[in-house]
């Protein structure tokens, strides 16, 4: 199941998210040439750590009607091989839930299983009315 979000920047990467539940979420992106780095076939760490965040904040707080209930507050990852082929597949999970803030980890693969980095990041809980 795919899961619409009107976040401009994740639709124009082509960010799928695939699972959201209370523990975390699921969120996908088709590699193509445009996010190599200056090494043809590897992908650039700021399409990774974007991938690795998206996940990350979605599995803090689901978008409600396709907008965001989070913020990222602050975040790191971990490089641990090469991002190569044609898909990334992010997998976030909660950390620790507060009435405020929410501890997320995700662990980002290749299409064909290799972990190729893992992010943690702290998430508020924001009110996107104001």
């Amino acid at each position: 199941m795919r899961y619409e979000t009107k976040n401009r920047f994740n639709n124009y990467l082509g960010i799928e998210i695939q699972r959201i539940d209370e523990n975390g979420c699921t969120a996908t992106l088709n590699i193509r040439p445009e996010f190599y780095n200056s090494i043809e076939g590897v992908v650039h760490g700021g399409v990774t750590s974007t991938l690795a965040d998206v996940a990350m904040g979605h599995g803090a707080a689901p978008h409600i009607d396709g907008v965001q209930q989070c913020v990222t507050v602050e975040s790191k990852i971990n490089y641990l091989a090469p991002a190569k082929g044609d898909l990334l597949i992010a997998e976030s999970r909660v950390l620790k839930r507060g009435a405020k803030l929410i501890v997320m980890e995700a662990r980002v693969t290749t299409g064909d299983g290799q972990l190729v980095a893992i992010a943690l990041g702290t998430y508020a809980r924001a009110n996107p009315k104001q």
